[in-house]
Formats: C-alpha cells, structure tokens, sequence
C-alpha cells in the first residue's frame, strides 16, 4: 500500500498532529519547488565531477557520499533547500513556535544495488529532545525502482512494537560501543512478521519530502537502477526544545561508526554487534 499524503490538511494543525501521531509520519507533495531541487541537484553533481576524490568528507563513509559543500555560502542550492522558508513555515505552525535545525546535514549518495536497512534514528541521535523530526527530500524523481524511502506505518507507538523499542529502540549506539550499520535488520519481513505494522511506500517527485518521529520504523528500497539516487536528510525540532549537541555547531560530528558497510569488512571477536544485541534482546 501506498504513503497517504497530507496536502489536504496543511492548513489544519490540529489534524496534522492527530495524524503523526497515529502513522508515525507526513508525505508532503511539493513542499520544495521543483526546479530548485533539480538545480541543487545539479549543483551537487557539479561539484562531484570537478572535486573527486577530494569534494567528499574524509570523515564519514564514502558510500553516503557526505559532500565538503560550503554551508556559509549564501547561494549554496542546497543550503537553499533544505532550510528554505516553506519548510521553516510548515514546522512554526506544526510547533506552535519557531524551530531549528542540527547545524549537521545528511546528504547521501546511494549507489546502485544500495539502500537502508531497517532502523530508527532514535538509535543515532537521542541526546535531546524526542520529538525531533526528520525531513527526507530526494533531490530528483525517485522511483520505488530507485530506492525511495517505506515507512512502517505505527511502528512507533504499536503496543506490539513495545519491546522492539524498549530494547533496540532506545538504544544509543555510540554510548553502548555498536559497530556496523546501526540498522536492526536489512529484512522488511522480519519487522511485520515478528511485530506487525504496515510497510508503506510511494514514488516521489523532487519537490517532494517525507516527515517522520525518531521512533518510526523506516528503509528503503533497494536502487534497481543505473543512476545515483541523491537525497539528503535533515533534524528539525522546536525553538525551546534541546537538541542533541553531537550535530549542532560549534561541536562537529566524530568520525561516524555507522553507514553503510561492504562485504568483507573484519569485526573483531569481542565487538558488540547488533546480532549479539538481539540475541541479548530475545529476538534471536
């Protein structure tokens, strides 16, 4: 089934909480202008093409493809994007207040037969305020086909997710020591089987943007494709609530122990791996 999307509540805060909070997200059509997207696309491809090896952040995974661009720049396209005016907009009437944004932006770059697995951001970002929001914006068409993003739909406040998010879901990654990707499984079956829930998933245009809570269930669709799929995420919270520090300036993100991780990769015998976590849980 599909992502139902919101259009026809925006102007009605009161509807768009109720609905938050029973699925656990927001689908927005064209919350961004199409032809800025598709020019902060290009923009980004450009500075690929003329900067490799050395455009990308040499302190996160090549495989997210973290670009160096300049955020002070005040025509960066894609600072343009992802703090427009129309999303701050939308988050000042949802909020009840004006909102901020991790200083920190997750731009990705995912390659053909890539995609997410399973997870929550609450394992990655949850020394702060837990109603942090996150905004996925694809930066061009995405197909299912390509590799959009599914929501478990109420995978956040299910009664049979409960222990799923009593253990893995209140997790902190980095604090606990976790190596690998972060995500809980790569298997969208294994979610519904053992939980429940309803996977839900669309075709997006640029323009488009997909809102969610740090306890949502997400991944994505594998990229079937030849062509990079560009999207980039992006934290939004209230202007009164506390952010978490590790992604807000002046203190920068360390080296990241998670992202996404090729075959052949050695993990020593003692590392606490998300197998052994789940072990310990009871789901294994």
């Amino acid at each position: 089934m599909g992502l139902y999307d919101c259009n026809g509540i925006l102007d009605n805060t009161e509807e768009l909480r109720k609905q938050m909070d029973e699925q656990g997200y927001f689908f927005i059509r064209q919350l961004h202008n199409r032809d800025d997207v598709l020019s902060a696309r290009e923009a980004v491809l450009q500075h690929i093409q003329s900067k490799v090896p050395e455009a990308f952040d040499p302190d996160k995974p090549l495989q997210d493809g973290v670009l160096k661009l300049d955020t002070e720049d005040k025509k960066n396209k894609f600072k343009e994007v992802t703090s427009r005016i129309q999303v701050k907009q939308f988050f000042r009437k949802f909020f009840g207040q004006d909102s901020k944004t991790f200083t920190y932006k997750w731009l990705r770059a995912v390659e053909p037969c890539g995609f997410t697995g399973v997870h929550v951001d609450n394992v990655y970002m949850s020394r702060g305020t837990d109603k942090l929001l996150t905004v996925w914006t694809p930066f061009s068409d995405v197909t299912m086909e390509m590799g959009s993003l599914a929501m478990c739909e109420g995978s956040h406040k299910l009664p049979s997710f409960d222990h799923f998010q009593d253990t893995y879901g209140s997790l902190d990654l980095d604090k606990e020591g976790v190596v690998g990707s972060g995500w809980f499984s790569e298997d969208a079956n294994e979610i519904t089987q053992r939980f429940g829930g309803k996977w839900k998933i669309a075709d997006f245009k640029a323009g488009d943007v997909l809102i969610f809570t740090q306890r949502t269930v997400h991944m994505s669709s594998v990229n079937a494709t030849q062509r990079v799929r560009i999207s980039c995420d992006t934290r939004w919270l209230a202007e009164s609530d506390v952010a978490d520090p590790r992604y807000m300036a002046p203190i920068a993100p360390r080296k990241p122990k998670y992202g996404s991780f090729g075959l052949g990769v050695q993990v020593a015998p003692d590392a606490v791996t998300m197998e052994k976590k789940k072990r310990e849980w009871g789901f294994l």
